[in-house]
């Protein structure tokens, strides 16, 4: 399972993210400075068994891996 910074990575990549419309999901995204932090716990395709329902959460971390290897290669 994904960390919580990796999800918060993950639906920054993400194309398809769409906020959820559940109060408490968003409630517990909220930053220090009262702002909701985009994140596939606030997403309308992540499950309550937390995981993407859309198979997005793997392959967007692999892609960024990858654009972390190609970064040190530069």
């Amino acid at each position: 399972m994904a960390s919580k910074e990796q999800l918060r990575k993950v639906a920054n990549n993400c194309s398809r993210h769409r906020y959820t419309f559940d109060d408490e999901r968003l409630r517990s995204s909220v930053n220090p400075y009262g702002y909701v932090e985009k994140s596939c716990e606030n997403c309308i395709h992540f499950t309550k068994e937390h995981e993407c329902d859309i198979d997005l959460v793997d392959e967007i971390l692999s892609n960024l891996a990858m654009e972390l290897d190609y970064d040190e290669w530069k």
